[in-house]
């Protein structure tokens, strides 16, 4: 198992490249529904589930930590790519093994204490990048083990959506749901798995329609409560600006 590393040097000079040149060049805008640690104790551990539809979901996850307050915040990733990509251990990656039945222990018991220390951890439960718009989400059952263990654990369900539409660059916009808090230990890991799963999907959906009217009808769409990003303006309005520029006085 590959731990994460703590430097906070390079995750200055790793913040200032994603947020100036790698999420401008891939994105129009990035927008925020909720608070990330929106009531929830300071001293509690969170552990955030998130879907998993993009490559781009954990460099937009750094994002977000870096715009949303001093916690240190991990993420679980994938032992194989970690291993080609080892820079990311220094942003807050550890990995999980999922090449056999029983390797990715390690990895659980390593969350489980961060947990217990008080971390911010994050899981992708889906496992692997699914579409978008594949349901069942189908989640692993690392995270009920992991509440089990843990079980004053806030759990925190943050969704993703990557809309193509208005502009020649796609949007991107994450939300936060409100905090699940509840003595983990009295709910066997089916349970749990399937409150998880429940509260996840119906996030998605309802973010889904967000997107939807985003693009069908700006006007009465619900508005991010914080843009994360937003970058300058796409081909077409550049292409109408200067249209207007040059279109005639009458």
């Amino acid at each position: 198992m590959i731990s994460a590393e703590q430097a906070p040097a390079f995750r200055a000079l790793f913040d200032f490249y994603n947020r100036r040149y790698l999420l401008p060049r891939a994105f129009r805008s990035v927008g925020l529904y909720g608070t990330l640690d929106a009531g929830i104790e300071r001293e509690r551990p969170v552990l955030y589930i998130a879907n998993h539809s993009s490559w781009w979901d954990g460099l937009l996850l750094y994002h977000l930590w870096r715009r949303s307050g001093e916690h240190n915040h991990y993420v679980m990733m994938d032992e194989a790519q970690l291993s080609e990509y080892r820079f990311f251990r220094k942003l807050g990656a550890y990995s999980v093994d999922k090449s056999a039945a029983g390797a990715s222990r390690a990895s659980l018991r390593y969350t489980e204490r961060l947990l217990g220390e008080g971390a911010r951890v994050w899981l992708f439960p889906q496992g692997d990048i699914r579409h978008l718009e594949s349901r069942p989400l189908e989640l692993q059952r690392g995270a009920a083990h992991l509440l089990r263990r843990v079980p004053h654990t806030a759990v925190v369900p943050v969704t993703f959506y990557y809309t193509s539409g208005l502009h020649s660059k796609p949007e991107v916009s994450l939300v936060v749901g409100q905090p699940l808090i509840q003595d983990w230990a009295a709910s066997d890991g089916a349970a749990t798995t399937l409150l998880l799963h429940s509260r996840l999907t119906e996030q998605l959906d309802r973010h889904r329609g967000y997107a939807i009217a985003a693009v069908n009808d700006p006007s009465q769409a619900k508005l991010p409560d914080r843009e994360l990003l937003r970058t300058g303006l796409s081909v077409n309005e550049k292409y109408d600006r200067l249209r207007k520029k040059r279109r005639p006085a009458h």
